[in-house]
C-alpha cells in the first residue's frame, strides 16, 4: 500500500499497463463523469472530485486495503487487460506515482472516495485497489 498526492487536472489520474503505457480517454461524456470513470481497454481513466491535487492510498494486489475513519461515498469497478506484467498509477498528465509487476490478465480496479465534503478544503481522499480478475 502507498499513500501518495497526485495531480488530477482535469479531474482525472490513471490506472494502466506501464509497459503499454497507452493513450489516455479523450472522449468524455457526461455519462464517464457521472461514473467516476473512462475505461479503454489497457487504462482506466479515474474521476476524484476536485480537479487539483488528490490523495490517493494505492494498494497493489498483495496488499490490504485500510481501514477508513470516513466511510466511501462512492465505489466503482472496472477492469482493464494488463499484457505486459506492469501495471501503474498516474497522476495527470502521466507522472508514475506507483508501479507493479503481476501477472498479464485482466485487473479489476476498484475506486473509492471519501470525505467528499471536505473536497474544497483539500481533505478528500481516494482508494484504488488492484485485484486480479479470477
Amino acid at each position: 500500500m502507498k499513500s501518495f498526492e497526485v495531480y488530477s487536472g482535469y479531474r482525472q489520474f490513471y490506472v494502466a499497463d506501464a509497459g503499454i503505457d497507452p493513450d489516455a480517454p479523450e472522449n468524455w461524456t457526461d455519462e464517464h463523469i457521472a461514473q467516476r470513470h473512462n475505461t479503454l481497454r489497457n487504462i482506466a481513466a479515474l474521476c476524484p472530485e476536485g480537479d487539483i491535487t488528490s490523495r490517493v492510498i494505492a494498494c497493489g494486489p498483495d496488499d490490504e486495503a485500510p481501514p477508513h475513519q470516513d466511510p466511501s461515498e462512492f465505489e466503482v469497478e472496472t477492469f482493464i487487460e494488463v499484457p505486459t506484467g506492469k501495471i501503474g498509477v498516474y497522476g495527470w498528465p502521466r507522472e508514475l506515482f506507483d508501479e507493479y509487476t503481476v501477472e498479464p490478465g485482466t485487473y479489476s480496479i476498484f475506486f473509492t472516495g471519501h470525505a467528499l465534503d471536505r473536497v474544497d478544503d483539500e481533505e478528500d481522499y481516494y482508494v484504488v485497489r488492484i485485484r486480479k480478475r479470477a
